[in-house]
């Protein structure tokens, strides 16, 4: 769903006269070719001349970042850009600072908070949490700033869901969520997210006097916080949350909250297509519809997504962050239809490898902390292309599946193998000498460096289907 664009203001004449000034950081790194980075340079130009027969083109920016250097871009990096609902995911990168500090609870209800609306909220709706906001589960059924037409006609009717047990797409509830975080941390968005995230991971154009709060007066207290970014900077921030909130020595976001936040914790009616924290989330049925190449359908990610077909997606698995960028004041909308094939274009001309870890077994049910543990891994390449030496690692858990508690115990070279070879790893590895008693399952990550460019990454992880017993 889209929401309203804004109007130009005297805010971007602000932005103008500050822009000289807003340099700070170093520019990205970029690829010297697309074949040092494994792609190809017929296919990137390719991409950009369907990007420049675009209609829209002139006033639209694609930015293409892989394992942390630029690999493609079409287009202007530096045009501050209205972000229109992308501004959601940076709120919620400014929650998760706030509530790992303490500042922000999110199991307080509205009426802990104290919010209200022009048009009085009942008790049951002031039962809405933080989190229920977040995850667009309020149950409050008003109109609200900033609100496309499609928002509108898609509201549910009023006191027809209660707090937290329905999905809508709701401008109110991330606008109030604007207004719980000024009044519960005592700051400005815009100038803590210049504070706490901009300028710690240098972004160059970013200028918090560019944004501003629209107010729709005669329907609500709450305003929206609208930003504008560049194509460039827009990259640090999806860069920052592929590198689970570091950037270089610094830890900017906390990597629970990314984890937590990029979930899928609604299902939104497009297959495949779910919501987070104000988060936009897309599975492989979404890259079904999305994709012609069957080799991009099990792909994975996640994006904060805007009006005119702005977008930051992250796919983590392939270490790619794509920006599309669109003027929409100049008359810029671009959509899927239009991208999805120039992106296509690129992401397929490497040579495209698929590891599968077939089976991981531990070689005793029962042994102990400090103890050395044999297991045996077999591996196979599914695809036509041979893979890259790589390494192997192997990690315990105490769910069947790989979880961010997961305990590495050990890793293993795993030699190129041709198409449709098979490999098997016995490993010798050590227990911690501090590993509490319980059961546990060995897991195995094929190329857990990535090292190859695998676009399904959903069959690199085996778990083996019998427990391991540490006893007390």
């Amino acid at each position: 769903m889209n929401e309203r664009p804004m109007r130009p203001t005297f805010a971007f004449l602000a932005f103008l006269l500050a822009v000289s000034f807003a340099a700070t950081g170093q520019d990205w790194p970029r690829w010297s070719s697309p074949e040092e980075a494994g792609f190809s340079s017929q296919a990137v130009a390719a991409a950009e001349r369907a990007w420049q027969a675009l209609p829209d083109a002139p006033v639209a920016s694609f930015f293409l970042v892989y394992k942390g250097r630029v690999l493609a871009s079409f287009g202007s990096e530096t045009y501050p850009y209205w972000c229109h609902s992308m501004r959601k995911s940076f709120l919620s990168a400014l929650y998760g600072i706030h509530v790992d500090k303490g500042n922000l609870d999110l199991h307080a209800t509205l009426t802990d908070l104290g919010i209200d609306d022009l048009v009085p909220l009942t008790a049951t709706e002031k039962q809405a949490r933080v989190v229920d906001l977040l995850r667009a589960r309020s149950g409050i059924y008003i109109e609200a700033a900033c609100e496309a037409q499609s928002m509108k006609d898609a509201r549910p009717a009023r006191g027809s869901h209660l707090p937290g047990t329905f999905w809508y797409y709701n401008n109110w509830d991330f606008n109030a969520l604007g207004t719980i975080f000024r009044e519960q941390t005592g700051r400005d968005i815009f100038e803590e997210f210049n504070s706490r995230i901009a300028r710690k991971i240098g972004m160059q154009d970013f200028v918090p006097s560019s944004c501003e709060y629209f107010y729709e007066v005669v329907l609500s207290e709450h305003p929206c916080y609208t930003f504008r970014m560049s194509p460039r900077d827009r990259a640090r921030l999806g860069q920052l949350l592929l590198q689970n909130g570091r950037w270089g020595d610094r830890q900017i976001l906390p990597p629970d909250w990314i984890e937590e936040s990029v979930q899928t914790h609604s299902t939104t009616g497009i297959p495949g297509r779910g919501y987070g924290y104000m988060w936009w989330t897309y599975g492989p049925a979404f890259f079904e519809l999305t994709f012609a190449d069957p080799r991009l359908h099990h792909l994975r990610g996640y994006s904060a997504s805007g009006y005119g077909g702005q977008a930051i997606m992250v796919l983590p698995g392939q270490e790619l962050v794509v920006v599309f960028s669109a003027d929409v004041p100049a008359g810029g909308d671009i959509d899927i239809e239009e991208t999805a094939p120039i992106l296509e274009t690129i992401l397929t001309s490497p040579k495209i490898v698929d590891l599968e870890a077939v089976r991981v077994k531990a070689k005793s049910p029962t042994t102990l902390a400090a103890d050395r543990l044999r297991s045996v891994i077999k591996i196979r390449n599914r695809s036509s292309e041979r893979s890259r030496t790589t390494q192997l690692s192997v990690y315990l858990t105490q769910v069947r599946g790989l979880t961010r508690e997961a305990i590495w115990i050990g890793e293993a070279t795993l030699p190129a193998l041709g198409s449709g070879e098979r490999k098997t790893l016995r490993l010798k590895t050590r227990l911690p000498a501090n590993l509490e008693p319980g059961r546990y399952y060995l897991a195995a990550v094929v190329d857990d460096a990535k090292a190859n460019y695998d676009l399904r990454r959903d069959n690199n992880v085996a778990v083996g289907k019998k427990a391991i017993r540490i006893p007390g």
